[in-house]
């Protein structure tokens, strides 16, 4: 009988500060040198089992000078090289693990390793976390037939999307803007045959009036990864950052806003967005963009592998 291994296990809601209202997200902690590392095909495994849209493995760094450390992220089908809510749900898990919780973080700054290189971090002293938007890969308009699949599955009149882009940082995104919020908070999440061959997002602005309360959100966002066997995805950070970059980039959002994601999906995602804008020497096209939001762990327990 093959021998099996424990390793400390987490499941946290992020993108929230109340639990079960964000984006589930598993992280199986693998930084105990007396435990091997599971391979690919564990890991793999794993996720497909767990079948959140995301389940992450915490692991050493490959070089502990440059990075604190190292993570691989999976959805149910394949290995991603990065993304947004894994990457903030395991800063969160690294840090619980192994320096008291994120309260005795504040202000401090992490590197993680994965597969797009190094992504720098940053607790806030709301004890939220943010990671700097990583550069995009492909940009530029989105092929009009690729439209019009993701037109078909929400359901709605091509004349409803107002504008498009590439948004690829890791996930093959493609953004399309829809004249409003009403239409992105309509459109269907169930994928057809064509649809699943694609990864695609919708944006639409709240209008001024809408923004005045403390707690609007300048735009709301829905996720559709058909492509990886998910119907939405309740708060997308990898494709929130593509977006930010996009619509920061093209002057029609301001350089700090709050996005709304999952409200479709009866959950209540905020992504805060902010330009950094304290080095006036950068272009304010290399600016970066931090992507931040809260997170809650809601089960803490072991797996074995």
């Amino acid at each position: 009988m093959t021998s099996l291994s424990t390793y400390p296990f987490y499941q946290l809601d992020v993108f929230t500060d109340k639990g079960y209202l964000g984006n589930p997200l598993a992280v199986i902690v693998a930084l105990d040198p007396a435990l091997p590392i599971p391979n690919d095909e564990q890991m793999q495994k794993i996720a497909n089992w767990t079948n959140l849209s995301e389940t992450t493995f915490l692991l050493p760094p490959t070089d502990p000078s440059k990075a604190d450390y190292k993570v691989r992220i999976y959805t149910p089908v394949e290995e991603l090289p990065f993304a947004g809510h894994p990457t903030i749900g395991t800063c969160r898990t690294f840090l619980e693990h192994t320096q008291g919780g994120v309260q005795q973080a504040k202000g401090k700054k992490i590197v993680q390793e994965c597969g797009v290189g190094l992504v720098n971090l940053l607790v806030a002293e709301d004890g939220s976390i943010a990671f700097t938007a990583p550069p995009l890969s492909k940009t530029g308009p989105v092929e009009e037939e690729k439209v019009l699949v993701a037109c078909k599955a929400m359901g709605i009149a091509r004349e409803d999307v107002i504008d498009t882009q590439w948004v690829i940082n890791g996930p093959h995104w493609f953004a399309l803007q829809l004249k409003d919020v009403t239409t992105v908070l309509n459109a269907s999440r169930i994928p057809n045959q064509e649809s699943k061959k694609i990864k695609f997002g919708v944006v639409g602005l709240y209008s001024p009036q809408e923004r005045q309360s403390a707690d609007a959100a300048f735009c709301e966002i829905r996720a559709f990864p058909h492509s990886v066997n998910v119907d939405e995805d309740p708060v997308t950070g990898s494709f929130n950052a593509g977006v930010a970059q996009w619509l920061i980039g093209k002057g029609v959002a301001p350089a700090h806003y709050v996005a709304s994601q999952g409200q479709a999906m009866g959950r209540r995602g905020r992504v805060v967005v902010h330009r950094d804008d304290s080095d006036l020497t950068l272009e304010v096209s290399k600016r970066p963009i931090w992507i931040g939001g809260e997170s809650v762990i809601c089960v803490r327990g072991t797996i074995q592998i």
